[in-house]
C-alpha cells in the first residue's frame, strides 16, 4: 500500500487517474489540505490546456473540467478548516491561527 505522500504525489501528477471529478479531491480523508490544493492546482492547469487545445480545434473530446476545478478550489478556500500552519498571512507575512 502507497504512503499517503506518496499517494498525493501520484494523485497530483494523474488527477484523473484517480478522481472522476474534481469535488471528489475535497472529500478524500486521506488527504491533508495543501495535497488537496496541489491536486486541483494540478488538474486546473490540464485543464486550462484542454480548453486552449480546444479552441484551437485540437481536442480529442474530452469533457471540460475547469469550471468545476476552479469552484473546487473556491470551497477547499472556504469550507476546508486550515492544517496545522496553513492559516492565512496577515500583512506583515505573520501567520496567525484563523478562528
Amino acid at each position: 500500500m502507497a504512503s499517503p505522500s506518496s499517494f498525493a504525489a501520484e494523485a497530483v501528477a494523474n488527477p484523473k487517474r484517480f478522481y472522476d471529478r474534481p469535488g471528489q479531491v475535497l472529500l478524500d480523508r486521506r488527504l491533508k489540505r495543501q495535497e488537496k490544493l496541489a491536486i486541483l492546482e494540478a488538474w486546473e492547469l490540464e485543464a486550462r490546456s484542454l480548453a486552449v487545445a480546444t479552441e484551437e480545434n485540437m481536442s480529442g473530446g474530452e469533457p471540460d473540467m475547469l469550471s468545476e476545478v476552479v469552484q473546487a478550489r473556491i470551497a477547499l478556500g472556504k469550507d476546508t478548516p486550515p492544517d496545522d500552519g496553513a492559516a492565512a498571512p496577515t500583512k506583515h507575512g505573520v501567520r496567525r491561527q484563523e478562528r
